[in-house]
């Protein structure tokens, strides 16, 4: 009993707000948001800042898969029963040109691993972890086709280049001494 007595004071206090009809307050509402401003706010211009031209359109887009490059096809695998040379053991980018020598009708670059031995290479000796051969010999660097997998069960050829080293050059891995050489 005592439980409804309750009830019924909660249902008419609630209901007690309900007998105002003065919606005065209502209508100026919904009269000022209705009204159009006197005078709208301008679009901003914009001004012409400093233009921007996108130049790596002539390079291949990271989207498309790598072309192939010209002499080597998916069926060249490399030969798995050949013993690796010692310039093999490092990946490309540890290794350095230093130089080359020229002599009886022979070019042969000097290539030096991170543990300091200098190995003499020509045209068609390999180089790198991936399978990678000398195709040229140039005075500035050396260009190296290298057969990495395409991910289908073949083979394909990726070109590389390796520059050669200048000493006292900032992306040299040579130490300078106090006198402006390079320290071997």
């Amino acid at each position: 009993m005592r439980g409804l007595r309750y009830i019924g004071c909660a249902a008419l206090a609630l209901t007690g707000g309900c007998g105002d009809t003065d919606l005065s307050d209502l209508e100026r509402l919904v009269d000022t948001t209705t009204e159009p401003s006197a005078t709208p706010t301008p679009v901003p211009t914009a001004h012409g800042g400093a233009g921007f031209e996108y130049g790596a359109m002539a390079e291949r887009s990271p989207f498309e898969p790598f072309a192939e490059v010209a002499g080597a096809g998916a069926s060249q695998a490399p030969d798995p029963n050949r013993s690796p040379q010692p310039q093999e053991l490092f990946p490309l980018g540890q290794l350095e040109m230093v130089g080359t020598l020229v002599g009886r009708g022979k070019t042969l670059a000097l290539i030096r691993d991170p543990s300091g031995i200098t190995h003499p290479l020509a045209v068609g000796d390999y180089l790198g972890r991936d399978h990678g051969r000398i195709a040229a010999i140039r005075p500035s660097g050396i260009d190296i086709l290298e057969l990495v997998e395409d991910g289908e069960e073949g083979w394909t050829a990726r070109a590389r280049a390796l520059d050669l080293s200048v000493p006292g050059d900032p992306n040299d891995g040579s130490e300078k001494t106090d006198e402006g050489g390079s320290e071997e």
